[in-house]
């Protein structure tokens, strides 16, 4: 039998003994609740702080940068932003948003608001798919609402200039690319060099593929000097002062319009950085970024719209970017350069080489679409129409313009032989041979003339070997009797300082009466 002694207080000569103890298990349970609980309040305090002071910070950059309508208050603001439903976005409706990008010198360069920089961005709702059309800073407009002419990068500083406010210069910079483009321009965001410069580098930079080598021994340097920008090919990490750099060179074979083009291409890389995972969670980053936006960002996306049009952003699919430059010198460039004297000062000019901005308007409308216009093309290349050009317009050498202009669309342009006829008003192109469709409806709406199947008697010796019979009136000087001068005299007038640059700018700011010189 085994034997079983219980245990006496006696066994425990130190006191070290206790009767039915019990285990302290909900004590410590409550104590380590109570220790997570402060943590987790002390994380949740300090992410709501956090939270409190970007959304602060938020809204007093946006009383900054919003230049039409800024948030009154920042309490009411935040009711905006919480309970307010998600706004509609202009021409969301319409399948198509377009976003003015202008980027301008600043206060520490010269031409502070010039915008050196001007990019329509259109964005499809449903697609994400994005196109950018570069418009040259050379490209010649009408002022709105007078009967001057300007270059379009003196618009914006005009306006802003007048009453100090730079939303009239936008106005205008809006309205004269609606007449060029054909299209509504439902937002603008313009921001200058030191701001780009600023926010590329608390990105961390950005990736950019370059082509080709690029040395440039007549980079911009302070105080009207040169110094030498060297950028390789391949793949680069660009801090902020080397993409400004690259975005405003233009001393290689492309000139100022394949700037125009890396300028695109940068902005394309900006977006995808900003909105990656890695930035948005940098508290730190993104507090800077505001600051600078603050000082440096102008634009008219509504508070309201904001959630919204940074949803767009972010989901912009940048490998479906269209980008396209009105250029010149090339076959197919819809612009040519020429000139207009603004004072004593010959300034080269661009202009739409058929005089009107039909073509331009087709390429802004079918952006997204571009094979469309291939496909015209082809079936114009496919008919090999021969037009023959009868000079009614009262210009004597008008009709070997319109001949060398209609070689370079692609057409087998012939002048007529001396014709006895009257000058007349309006242009018609006569449809003889009534198998060239697609050519006699491009010819009839590049050159705004009316198309007749009744041919003239007297005019069926001149076009008795023709497809199609261009009767050029005088409307057609109008737009077309300019002088063409060359991509390379446009390049060099960068070069020359022929009167002071702000004399020279008070002068673009003016502009002329003239269309052309």
């Amino acid at each position: 039998m085994e034997y079983t002694r219980k245990v006496q207080p006696s066994d425990f000569p130190n006191n070290n003994y206790y009767e039915n103890p019990k285990p302290d298990f909900p004590k410590r349970r409550k104590s380590r609740f109570f220790f997570w609980f402060m943590i987790a309040a002390i994380v949740l305090g300090l992410a709501f702080l956090t939270a409190f002071a970007l959304a602060y910070k938020f809204y007093s950059t946006s009383r900054k940068v919003i230049t039409e309508n800024p948030p009154d208050s920042f309490f009411g603001s935040l009711t905006d932003i919480a309970f307010s439903k998600k706004k509609i976005l202009r021409g969301e409706e319409n399948g198509r948003i377009n976003i003015l990008l202008l980027g301008l010198a600043g206060e520490n360069y010269p031409g502070e608001n010039l915008t050196d920089s001007i990019i329509v961005a259109s964005v499809n709702p449903k697609t994400y798919q994005t196109a950018m059309l570069s418009v040259p800073r050379d490209f010649y407009v009408r002022i709105p609402d007078t009967n001057s002419y300007t270059k379009i990068n003196a618009l914006y500083a005009r306006g802003h200039d007048r009453h100090g406010k730079e939303t009239e210069g936008v106005e205008d910079l809006k309205s004269a690319l609606t007449e060029i483009t054909g299209l509504p321009i439902h937002y603008y965001v313009a921001l200058d060099f030191d701001g780009f410069k600023k926010v590329i580098g608390e990105l961390g930079g950005v990736k950019i593929q370059v082509p080709k080598d690029i040395h440039d021994e007549r980079y911009p340097g302070p105080n009207f000097s040169y110094q030498t920008f060297d950028i390789k090919q391949g793949l680069q990490t660009l801090d902020g002062e080397t993409a400004l750099k690259y975005a405003r060179t233009r001393h290689d074979e492309d000139g100022d319009f394949g700037r125009a083009y890396r300028q695109q291409l940068i902005l394309e890389s900006a977006r995808s950085k900003a909105f990656s995972i890695g930035t948005l969670l940098d508290v730190a980053a993104v507090n800077n970024i505001l600051n600078i936006l603050g000082d440096h960002l102008r634009t008219d996306v509504g508070l309201d719209e904001l959630e919204s049009f940074l949803e767009l952003s972010e989901k912009i699919d940048t490998h479906l970017t269209i980008n396209k430059v009105l250029d010149a010198g090339q076959p197919d460039s819809l612009t040519a350069v020429s000139h207009v004297f603004l004072g004593r000062v010959r300034a080269f000019i661009l202009i739409p080489r058929t005089g009107n901005y039909d073509e331009i308007q087709e390429l802004a409308k079918d952006i997204f679409n571009l094979d469309l216009i291939e496909r015209k093309k082809k079936e114009i290349e496919n008919e090999k129409a021969i037009a023959t050009i009868v000079n009614r317009s009262g210009s004597a050498n008008f009709g070997q313009k319109l001949a060398t202009l209609l070689g370079k669309m692609g057409y087998d342009a012939k002048i007529a032989k001396s014709v006895e006829v009257s000058p007349r008003q309006d242009s018609v192109i006569f449809d003889i041979s009534k198998t060239k469709p697609f050519s006699l409806e491009d010819m009839a709406k590049k050159f705004s003339a009316e198309i007749s199947q009744n041919f003239s008697a007297n005019l069926s010796a001149a076009c008795a070997n023709a497809d199609l019979c261009l009767v050029a009136g005088s409307d057609l000087t109008d737009n077309l009797d300019y002088e063409e001068d060359t991509v390379k005299e446009l390049e060099s007038e960068y070069e020359k300082q022929q009167i002071d640059e702000r004399e020279y700018i008070e002068l673009l700011k003016k502009g002329s009466i003239k269309k052309y010189n």
